[in-house]
């Protein structure tokens, strides 16, 4: 079959992210059309007394001999919400779910969270348990994406999986790529969606580049931090410069998980990372352990108060200590409060001093000086202008300004001999896009659209039929 004409479908697009998975259609929104968190919840304990049994009366209580392992029965109950343990939690409509894992929607209805046991399929943008993501993708792909961009567009209809399956068949597939992804793991990806779904060709670029196609230009150099990667990825003329590429290991989990830990010395009475009960441990905990030990609340908590110091023990310090200037009453999903302080811009410090929680390896705005200066020195100036931040955690208040000032004192220090006069010259632009926690997904979208009628850019399916993994690497020879 011609490549061309094995391309006559819309393009999907596909974002996949340690937090999230952002999929959607290309030229349909410029914008993801569906938003899928890379979690995956498989139950602990489930029910085994029949529904009916207990379901009769709107005040019935559940106790602990109506639920067993998981492996003695196949349906787990949603719609249940608890008051003070297992002993007084409530049934609220429940209906039984014939699902042995839960993700997206299935997943967030699910009150009962502490008989969830949840596995995260990616680390470091990489996706590490691929049978776990095969599920995400099922759901995102087959059940839930055919129906936002069917005739009823929006629908909050869930396709049936084998229907969602024939509508992605014979589609390309425009997918994100981070820059520490190997030659096999590409491979044995690629190979999965061509052999499982049935795409006709599926195009790969590199976060960095679809980031700067999405701002309209082809050089630059992109400071991405999401969730579970953060890297430094310089650009000319569309091409990465692989050998300034710069990984950082921190990004925001781990300001989520340094929260939680500034916020177990403050409060050591609470529970702020997840612990998954078992058994006897259900009936003993209170709800309001649920939901401490919830990365969910975490995460919401660093959102809404976090921010970005002015700089290391700075300003910002002084006026936790001797002022309330900068303390903010925090309500928890119980109902109590909690004083946050300096674990407002604590939290987010790791981003750029990783020493703090025994990370050995270079803040983001070191990691950002060094990939510029390893870049020829011909490109350098284009790259110090065109600074772009891209990823959800970039959106924490004062990223940008942080990582413009620390680049600034490199430059007087290193370019100047700190001579602050001749600073007005200074090249050094960080720019702070729109929706830049969505960048990577947007430039897929519009390079997906407009290269649809340029069947070289893609691998097709015939191909690979052909040649299988060897035609993977023949295309991608070189690109670790």
């Amino acid at each position: 079959m011609p490549v061309a004409a094995s391309m006559a479908g819309t393009p999907v697009v596909l974002d996949n992210g340690t937090g999230n998975v952002r999929c959607g259609c290309a030229g349909v929104s410029p914008l993801p059309l569906l938003l899928c968190p890379t979690v995956l919840g498989r139950p602990t304990m489930q029910a085994v007394t029949p529904l009916s049994r207990i379901a009769d009366s709107p005040a019935a209580s559940l106790s602990s001999s109506h639920f067993a392992k998981s492996s003695l029965c196949t349906s787990v109950f949603k719609g249940l919400t608890a008051v003070r343990g297992l002993e007084s939690m409530r049934l609220h409509r429940a209906q039984p779910l014939e699902k042995k894992a839960l993700c997206g929607d299935d997943l967030a209805a699910t009150g009962a969270l502490a008989m969830v046991e949840l596995t995260y399929p990616m680390r470091n943008g990489v996706v590490h348990n691929m049978d776990a993501m095969q599920v995400i993708w099922d759901y995102a792909l087959c059940e839930r994406l055919p129906a936002l961009v069917g005739p009823s567009g929006g629908s909050t209809a869930r396709w049936r999986y084998e229907d969602g399956l024939a509508w992605l068949q014979d589609r390309p597939l425009q997918l994100s790529e981070p820059p520490n992804m190997s030659l096999r793991q590409r491979c044995d990806l690629l190979g999965l969606f061509f052999e499982k779904y049935g795409l006709s060709a599926i195009q790969t670029v590199q976060q960095g580049i679809l980031s700067l196609f999405a701002n309209g230009t082809e050089r630059g150099v992109v400071v991405e931090c999401g969730e579970g990667l953060s890297h430094c990825t310089p650009v000319f003329d569309g091409f990465v410069l692989a050998t300034a590429q710069r990984l950082v290991d921190v990004a925001g989990r781990a300001v989520t998980e340094r929260l939680g830990q500034v916020l177990g010395h403050q409060q050591p009475h609470r529970r702020y990372q997840r612990r998954v009960p078992t058994g006897s441990d259900i009936g003993a905990m209170s709800h309001a352990s649920w939901l401490f030990n919830d990365m969910n609340t975490l995460r919401q908590i660093k959102e809404h108060y976090c921010f970005v110091a002015h700089r290391r023990n700075g300003l910002e310090d002084r006026l936790t200590r001797e002022t309330s200037a900068l303390h903010r009453d925090c309500v928890l999903p119980d109902g109590t409060s909690c004083r946050l302080g300096p674990e407002r811009f604590a939290a987010p410090e790791v981003l750029f001093n990783p020493q703090e929680i025994d990370h050995e390896c270079d803040g983001i705005a070191t990691a950002l000086w060094k990939s510029i200066e390893a870049a020829d020195i011909d490109v350098r100036a284009a790259l110090y202008e065109n600074i772009i931040l891209s990823g959800g955690s970039t959106l924490l208040p004062g990223f940008g300004a942080r990582l413009q000032r620390e680049m600034k004192s490199f430059y007087l220090t290193e370019k100047l001999n700190g001579d602050p006069a001749r600073m007005a010259r200074c090249p050094i632009r960080v720019k702070e896009p729109q929706r830049r926690q969505h960048m990577v997904y947007m430039g897929g979208a519009l390079l997906a659209e407009l290269s649809q009628d340029q069947p070289e850019r893609w691998l097709s399916r015939s191909a690979y039929e052909e040649g299988g993994t060897s035609a993977i690497i023949a295309r991608y020879h070189g690109a670790n």
